[in-house]
C-alpha cells in the first residue's frame, strides 16, 4: 500500500529532461524536449516544434495535447510561466553560473 507521501513524490517529482527527441516516448517527456529546446515558448510555439520533430502526427493533434500537458505541468508547478492571456513557459533552467565565492567552513 503506498503512502500519502509516496503518491505525492509520484505527482511532483522532479521533471527529467529528455537528451533526444523520441516518437516511442511519453507525449509529456516530447513536450519538455521541444519546450528545453525552445527555452521560453507559448504551447502553439511548442507544438509546432513537435510539429517539425514528428510531422505525420496532425497539428490539431499537437497543439491539444501540448496544451494539456503544459497547463497540467504549470498547475503542479513543475514548469513557470508568465500571466499573459498566450502564456509562455519555461524550464526555469539556471542559465547563469552562481558568481562570488563560497565562505570557508572551517
Amino acid at each position: 500500500m503506498d503512502s500519502p507521501d509516496q503518491d505525492f513524490l509520484k505527482d511532483y517529482k522532479p521533471l527529467h529532461v529528455p537528451h533526444k527527441y523520441d516518437a516511442g516516448a511519453s507525449m509529456q517527456d516530447n513536450v519538455i524536449y521541444a519546450l528545453a529546446q525552445l527555452e521560453y515558448a507559448t504551447a502553439p510555439e511548442v507544438a509546432a516544434k513537435l510539429n517539425d520533430l514528428e510531422p505525420q502526427t496532425d497539428t490539431a493533434t499537437h497543439l491539444q495535447q501540448t496544451r494539456e500537458v503544459l497547463e497540467g505541468l504549470f498547475t503542479k508547478g513543475l514548469i513557470k510561466g508568465n500571466d499573459a492571456p498566450d502564456r509562455q513557459y519555461n524550464l526555469s533552467k539556471i542559465l547563469t553560473p552562481n558568481s562570488g565565492k563560497a565562505d570557508t567552513l572551517f
